[in-house]
């Protein structure tokens, strides 16, 4: 595990937690055998199921999971909708499952909810947020993300260093969420003291499938823009991209974070998406699955583990892309560089 914190993460966790090594929840075979001898059930929660980055999440936690004898009860999406995110836990909390991993969508929207599950006795694990009100150990195993500064950071830095001399736009998530605020933070970090590269534009969304009309917008007030960030890729990324294409604007230069097959593709063949600084999914989902397991052992687990940053550009992308994946990449990226 430890090749996915190279870099030495440069951001906090929720509420301050400094970034603890993937080393701290490692089980010992003494656990592993304990753990298969029981018969715990654990349920998953995400935000959204859509994307290759839950996918493969969920790869990482149901193939340990089912190392650990650990069985799942069920895996929800809550297509970034509170208040469905709210039953959904509700519904876990009236059941008998000894955990729960999970991303919180607005950390104080789903914030009783949770509570309803920790009151049933349930051990939880955050993925990247945690609600309003919740401290560790008390109330939650701890949490799993990225450095999500570092992603902004490297996002930043690319259209700066990209865009040179000139303009630049934003398209931010508009609600309470850590992650993302954390990775806009990491770009204003850069961009607003850069001498040759103004913020000229932002809008924000709460719906990551209706960013095309969003950016369009943006794109249309601000026709001389020279560089665009979006929060992540996919789908608001490459819904800009498109949005770019479809508004004349080859030359726009457009960083994100995240990585997806279609975000891959739009760097491969050189198309609005320059870079990105992408996560370590599948390596999460694991770590995640080894809190939970200590969790339910009673072992000790630290608040905040944080993975590095793959910082993704058209010059590395066939080098990094198994790293992500998990597998070569696919003749759809590679026609790309085989011109």
């Amino acid at each position: 595990m430890r090749t996915i914190l190279s870099g030495n993460p440069v951001g906090k966790g929720p509420k301050g937690a400094e970034p603890s090594p993937a080393e701290d929840v490692v089980l010992s075979q003494q656990d592993i055998e304990r753990l298969r001898a029981s018969d715990y059930t654990v349920a998953i929660v995400f935000h959204y199921l859509k994307t290759d980055y839950v996918r493969l999440q969920l790869d990482g936690l149901t193939t340990r999971f089912e190392d650990l004898g650990i069985s799942v009860e069920g895996i929800y999406g809550s297509e970034f909708d509170a208040r469905k995110q709210v039953d959904i836990l509700n519904r876990i909390a009236a059941k008998d499952v000894d955990a729960l991993v999970s991303i919180p969508i607005d950390q104080i929207a789903t914030a009783k909810a949770y509570r309803n599950v920790a009151a049933a006795g349930t051990k939880i694990v955050f993925i990247d947020n945690v609600p309003q009100g919740f401290k560790h150990p008390d109330d939650y195993a701890g949490t799993v993300s990225s450095d999500n500064q570092g992603l902004g950071i490297f996002a930043g830095r690319f259209l700066r260093d990209r865009v040179g001399s000139g303009t630049v736009g934003l398209i931010t998530f508009d609600a309470p969420f850590y992650v993302t605020s954390a990775r806009e933070q990491g770009v204003r970090d850069i961009l607003e003291p850069a001498e040759d590269v103004t913020i000229v534009a932002e809008e924000g969304f709460t719906d990551p499938d209706e960013v095309y009309d969003i950016a369009s917008d943006l794109l249309a007030t601000n026709p001389d823009l020279d560089g665009l960030f979006v929060s992540w890729g996919d789908p608001p990324g490459t819904q800009a991209a498109d949005a770019a294409l479809d508004s004349g604007m080859d030359d726009l230069a457009i960083t994100t974070t995240g990585l997806s097959t279609d975000t891959a593709t739009n760097i491969a063949k050189d198309g609005p998406i320059k870079a990105t600084g992408a996560q370590f999914p599948y390596q999460q989902g694991r770590i995640e699955a080894d809190m939970i397991a200590n969790s339910l052992l009673a072992n000790s687990t630290p608040p905040f583990i944080a993975s590095g940053v793959l910082p993704i550009h058209r010059e590395n992308l066939l080098d990094l892309y198994p790293t992500y994946f998990q597998t070569g990449p696919p003749e759809e990226i590679t026609v790309y560089f085989d011109q």
